[in-house]
C-alpha cells in the first residue's frame, strides 16, 4: 500500500469536494458568486471535477457524440472535433458535413473564415512550416485514411470482450502529432460510446500526465520533479480511486448512470490539486484567472435553426 501524507490527502479530497460544490451552487442552485469562501477558488480558474461537466464537452456530447455513439463514424468525428476542441469550429464542421466526409481543402477554407477556430485549453502541435489550421487538417487527413482499419481493430476487441482504454490510447498516440495527451482526450470520449463503454480497464487505467505525477508526488512526499515512466502511477491512482469512492460522503451528482468516480476523475483531480497546491503553498501561480461571465450560458444550447448531428449514413 502507498503511504499518502494525511495532510496532503485531506487537501486533495477538499479540492474535489469544494470544486464540485461550486459547480452545484452555480448551476443547480443558480446562486450568485462567490460560490465558495476559498480565496484561491474565488480568484483562479480550475477544471471541473468531472470532464463530462465542462462546457465544451457538454456541447460535443449533445451535438456530436451522443447522436453518433453507436456508429463507426463516432471515432473520427471525435478525433476531428477534439483536435480543434472549439464549439464554433464544431458548428462549422457539422454545417459542412466534415465530420462524416472529411475534405482537407474544404475544411481549411471554411474554418479559416472564423475569427477564432481552436481551443486555448491546451497546446495543439502541428508540422513545422504550416499554419495551425493547415497543420491540424494535415494531421486529421493522416488518420482519415486509416479510419476503417482503426474502427475494425476496436470493434474486434469489443466483440471479443477485450476492449481496453490503454490499447486504444497506444493505437492512437503514435499518429503524427497526436501524442499521449490528445490520444487520451479522444479515448476519454470514446469510453462513452459503443467502442469503449465496456472497456475492462476503466477503473484501473489512466494516462498520468505531468500534473497528475506532481500531484501524486505531493501526496507521497517525493521530489515534485520525479517523473519516471516505469513508476507504478496507475497503482497509486487506483488506491486513490478506492479511497475517493469509500471516503467522499457528499451527495455527488454523477454525469453517468450508476455514479462513482473513475480513474479519469482521479487523474484530472491530481493535476488540478497540484495547481491548487502551488498557490496554497505560495510556490507560484496558475495562468488562468477566473472571470465570471454573466452572458455565457452554462450549457451551450442549440442555437435557432441548428440541429443535432442526426445521421443515417452508416
Amino acid at each position: 500500500m502507498t503511504e499518502f501524507y494525511e495532510e496532503e490527502l485531506d487537501r486533495y479530497f477538499y479540492w474535489l469536494h469544494e470544486r464540485e460544490k461550486i459547480r452545484i451552487q452555480k448551476e443547480e442552485a443558480c446562486e450568485k458568486p462567490p460560490w465558495t469562501d476559498d480565496p484561491i477558488l474565488q480568484e483562479f480558474k480550475f477544471c471541473q471535477v468531472f470532464r463530462e461537466d465542462d462546457r465544451t464537452t457538454r456541447w460535443f456530447r449533445t451535438h456530436i457524440r451522443e447522436p453518433l455513439r453507436d456508429k463507426p463514424s463516432v471515432l473520427m468525428a471525435t478525433v476531428i472535433f477534439r483536435w480543434f476542441n472549439f464549439i464554433e469550429t464544431g458548428r462549422t464542421l457539422i454545417e459542412h458535413d466534415l465530420l462524416l466526409n472529411w475534405d482537407r481543402k474544404k475544411a481549411i477554407e471554411e474554418i479559416t473564415k472564423q475569427p477564432k477556430w481552436v481551443t486555448g485549453a491546451y497546446i495543439v502541435k502541428t508540422p513545422n512550416g504550416m499554419d495551425k489550421v493547415t497543420g491540424v487538417a494535415e494531421c486529421i487527413s493522416h488518420m482519415w485514411k486509416d479510419r476503417d482499419w482503426l474502427v475494425a481493430k476496436l470493434e474486434f476487441f469489443r466483440d471479443t470482450e477485450q476492449s481496453s482504454l490503454v490499447y486504444t490510447w497506444n493505437l492512437l498516440k503514435n499518429y503524427p502529432y497526436m501524442g499521449p495527451f490528445m490520444a487520451y482526450e479522444v479515448v476519454t470520449d470514446l469510453r462513452h460510446t459503443y467502442l469503449l463503454e465496456n472497456a475492462d480497464d476503466i477503473m484501473t487505467w489512466a494516462n498520468a500526465g505531468p500534473g497528475a505525477m506532481r500531484g501524486l508526488n505531493r501526496l507521497t512526499g517525493r521530489d515534485l520533479d520525479f517523473s519516471q515512466r516505469s513508476h507504478d502511477w496507475n497503482g497509486e491512482m487506483q488506491e486513490l480511486l478506492y479511497l475517493a469512492n469509500a471516503r467522499l460522503d457528499q451527495e455527488w451528482t454523477f454525469p453517468w448512470e450508476g455514479g462513482g468516480f473513475e480513474m479519469r476523475e482521479i487523474e484530472g483531480g491530481l493535476c488540478e490539486f497540484d495547481k491548487y497546491s502551488r498557490i496554497y503553498k505560495k510556490e507560484g501561480r496558475t495562468r488562468s484567472i477566473f472571470r465570471h461571465n454573466k452572458e455565457l450560458p452554462l450549457v451551450e444550447d442549440l442555437i435557432e435553426g441548428e440541429s443535432r448531428y442526426v445521421i443515417n449514413r452508416e
